[in-house]
């Protein structure tokens, strides 16, 4: 067991890592329409979505990764489950390789490790009712036998709806309602891990709040770790023990959520904190705004030595030449930055 300080710096307990992935790479090849278009597509390089990351999740546990869009958190959500094949690395569950499983290894041990999609319609099949789309993953594996129903009306009972809804179709619910569908039916096989790709980012403030209180009551009671794959920093720091920062492929800071948001270290991680709005009127007054100039580079062609210096107000010549390692520099948690310095998270970022 090992005890982990949240956000609010609360202790939190968690087990054994369940997941461990190392040195994980994902490389697409990008493919542009030659000229005439009936000639066909040549390729034009290779998309460095992910390269090199490496995390472990506990159980119970809730990791936080965390970055702009295209910065590669979702094709690492997908990867980690085999949705996306991995170019290289490892990727443990339970100490079992799963890059080397054939398909119908990865189907069963898929009752282990389920997704929660970021669009709760396009995730939901409109022909199927909301009872016949959560017993679906019970029918697959076999598992729906003679009390499928019960089973059914129990897990929209647990995600806080009426299990006599179950013959209606998605598009007579709200979009908050479609999400805990969607979870209903993740957690149909009793998971041990939940991998969330943006699960709030598409509902209302107030809808937000609510699932996010779904999600940590389900962990809480069935022992569940997440993978929690986010923008939304405010979210992300409420639900996780752990964070990841990802930029451009590579991650650059990692830690304890309180370690994270209390102690920002690196420059990226200081300006996305920055953006944060605060409910303290006297915080927000004296929260000052990082701005990051230009534009985030391609992945076909990422800059050579730190990924992020093209935007980094600390920049420097040893930036380009020499990639800094994710290493503990004395700010008391691993950061990829040659000039890593906590931030007064008051005065800066406007962390509380």
């Amino acid at each position: 067991m090992t005890v982990l300080a949240g956000a609010s710096g609360t202790g939190v307990v968690v087990g054994q890592p369940v997941l461990a992935v190392r040195d994980l790479v994902v490389h697409f090849g990008a493919r542009r329409r030659s000229r005439p278009p009936l000639a066909g597509r040549r390729s034009a390089g290779i998309v460095h979505a992910v390269c090199g990351v490496s995390f472990d999740l506990g159980a119970g546990e809730t990791l936080g990764l965390v970055g702009e869009s295209g910065c590669g958190k979702s094709t690492t959500a997908r990867a980690v489950l085999q949705l996306v094949p991995p170019t290289s690395g490892s990727v443990r569950f339970e100490g079992r390789e799963l890059t080397s499983l054939g398909t119908g290894e990865l189907r069963r041990l898929r009752a282990d490790l389920q997704m929660v999609f970021q669009d709760p319609y396009s995730s939901l099949d409109p022909r199927m009712s909301v009872g016949t789309s959560v017993a679906e993953p019970l029918r697959v594996h076999r598992r729906l036998g003679v009390h499928g129903e019960e089973r059914v009306a129990e897990l929209l009972r647990t995600v806080g709806l009426d299990p006599a809804h179950a013959r209606r179709y998605p598009h007579e619910f709200s979009g908050g309602q479609r999400q805990r569908i969607g979870i209903a039916r993740a957690l149909a096989l009793e998971p041990k891990v939940l991998v969330l790709d943006e699960p709030v980012s598409a509902l209302d403030v107030s809808v937000k709040a609510g699932v996010v209180n779904l999600l940590e009551e389900l962990q809480d009671r069935l022992g569940l770790a997440y993978l929690f794959v986010a923008h939304d920093l405010s979210v992300v720091g409420q639900i996780s023990d752990r964070v990841a920062v990802m930029y451009l492929g590579k991650l650059v800071e990692t830690g304890t959520a309180a370690a994270v948001y209390q102690h920002p270290s690196h420059p990226y991680t200081q300006a996305l904190l920055s953006a944060v709005p605060q409910p303290d009127p006297a915080l927000e007054r004296r929260r000052r705004r990082i701005v990051l100039t230009g534009e985030v580079p391609s992945p076909v062609s990422p800059p050579s030595g730190c990924r992020f210096r093209t935007r980094c107000p600390k920049a420097a010549p040893v930036c380009a030449e020499e990639e800094p390692a994710l290493v503990d520099r004395g700010q008391g948690h691993p950061v990829a930055c040659h000039f890593a310095e906590a931030v007064d998270p008051g005065a800066r970022c406007g962390i509380g």
